[in-house]
């Protein structure tokens, strides 16, 4: 349980002591907000498409590289899974070093190499010494441009993956993701959810080879550093590491819907002790007006520190030990999506509980001092999460996957700061419609079941893995 609520009260009854002892000085006020102020950056693009920009930040002697590929597991195909064995096999050689030369190289220059692969974007990135930054573009490029992809490394890797699946698939988290992504997403890549055992071992170096060479291509690729350097020498690096690579294929849109059907599906887990509710649907994107509205709306609910939810699930009632909400956005759709795991006793209980939140804030505004102290967070994670080479790097990758303005950052922390208290409800209102929510809860069922089918916040659902005369209440 959070232990604010005893500091609190600590720090109050420090101020009530006898007369005798000193007054104690009191911090100084909160200043005024300051806007964030992105950094000077260079964007250009080379002859072959690849997209580069450059943008000089901090003191510190270290550069970070991100080169993103808009490429994914939307790729993969009939092969789910390919796209994160393509990501591991690349560190297992590329050019003239095997991967422990690529792992040595990087250790050399003051940082490591990560690959990593999603749904729509894979992405190659190193934080170094300035001064060896010029290498470093070069080890990318071999890992993006000319990985050896050894096949004698494709069954241990196999092995990992299957391993790791196994192990994510115990964990009723991950098993209500996968539900939940399935209801909304279907078949599409959002919905397929992680690979089989049988899946996994389908894959052949052949379709790892293929992947590459149909998926990889300057098109697709963007090239992003921050920190301390040479713009002349960076600039020259990358001419001597990229301007040979193929332009490749155009970069594909995902056309992806998703579905906005009231459905609750029922995963039993004889004997837990807690049940994992998993809720939400889509809503509008990043780049839809008034989304920075919304996203104030989901923080007030469930995605801060300072959550309705966490408060009344978490310090009021003791149902669980903690309940978050997030926006989730993907290539031309966003998900909404709240999560918690609570005690098996209390599952109806916390439902209950979570619907009337979100009907509270879709008919009630919050004051303007509830909605001041949401504000000073949502700008303040913001300021702090760009305030790295790396978050700095990540927003603006997130800026051009999102294919928002380049003013949307600069004016993010005005933006926040200008919603009113009706404006996030009218947001809730819209998007947070508990009519249109897709509720996935893994949990010991005979618990539960029939009160919850029973919940008149559910009173017209349609129930999965309910027994017939049961599905419709």
């Amino acid at each position: 349980m959070s232990c604010r609520p005893l500091l609190a009260a600590a720090f109050v009854a420090g101020l009530a002591v006898s007369a005798a002892t000193p007054a104690r000085e009191l911090p100084p006020p909160v200043g005024a907000p300051r806007p964030f102020a992105l950094p000077a950056k260079a964007e250009f693009r080379l002859d072959n498409g690849l997209a580069v920009t450059l943008v000089p930040f901090g003191t510190v002697p270290k550069t970070t590289i991100l080169v993103t590929l808009r490429t994914g597991n939307a790729a993969d195909g009939t092969h789910n899974g390919l796209a994160d064995l393509v990501a591991s096999l690349m560190k297992e050689g590329a050019g003239e070093r095997d991967g422990s030369a690529i792992a040595r190289s990087a250790a050399e220059m003051g940082g490591a190499l990560e690959v990593t692969a999603g749904a729509d974007q894979m992405s190659v990135s190193l934080d170094v010494l300035a001064e060896r930054a010029g290498e470093a573009i070069a080890l990318a490029a071999d890992v993006l441009r000319r990985p050896r992809l050894p096949p004698a490394e494709l069954g241990r890797l196999k092995t990992d993956m299957t391993r790791q699946v196994a192990i994510a698939r115990s964990q009723p988290q991950t098993r209500a993701g996968e539900a939940f992504g399935r209801l909304l997403f279907g078949d599409s890549v959002y919905g397929r959810g992680l690979p089989s055992p049988a899946e996994i071992a389908a894959i052949s170096i052949d379709d790892v080879r293929h992947f590459v060479s149909a998926e990889f291509g300057a098109q697709r690729a963007h090239v992003y550093i921050a920190g301390r350097f040479d713009r002349a020498a960076i600039e020259r690096a990358l001419h001597a590491a990229f301007d040979d690579w193929p332009a490749g294929a155009a970069p594909r849109a995902t056309d992806v819907s998703a579905s906005r059907a009231r459905v609750v599906r029922l995963i039993d887990r004889p004997g837990a002790t807690q049940s994992t509710i998993l809720l939400g649907l889509p809503v509008p994107t990043p780049a839809s007006p008034g989304f920075i509205n919304l996203s104030l709306a989901n923080a007030l609910l469930g995605g801060s520190l300072l959550s309705r939810l966490d408060q009344n699930l978490r310090e009021d009632k003791g149902y669980t030990y903690g309940a978050s909400s997030h926006i989730t956005p993907r290539d031309g759709v966003a998900t909404w999506s709240l999560a918690t795991d609570v005690n098996a006793p209390q599952t109806v209980a916390a439902l209950g509980e979570i619907f009337r939140e979100l009907e509270r804030l879709r008919h009630e505004a919050p004051t303007p001092e509830e909605l001041k102290l949401i504000q000073n967070y949502r700008a303040g994670t913001f300021v702090l999460g760009a305030s790295s080479r790396a978050g700095l790097l990540a927003q603006l990758a997130f800026l051009d996957q999102q294919r928002l303005p380049a003013d949307w950052l600069t004016h993010y922390v005005d933006h926040v700061y200008a919603v009113k208290p009706a404006e996030v409800r009218a947001a809730a209102e819209a998007a947070l419609d508990p009519a249109a929510m897709t509720l996935v809860v893994v949990g010991d069922l005979a618990k539960f079941r029939a009160e919850l089918i029973a919940l008149d916040a559910l009173k017209g659902a349609e129930f999965l893995d309910t027994p017939k005369e049961q599905a419709k209440p």
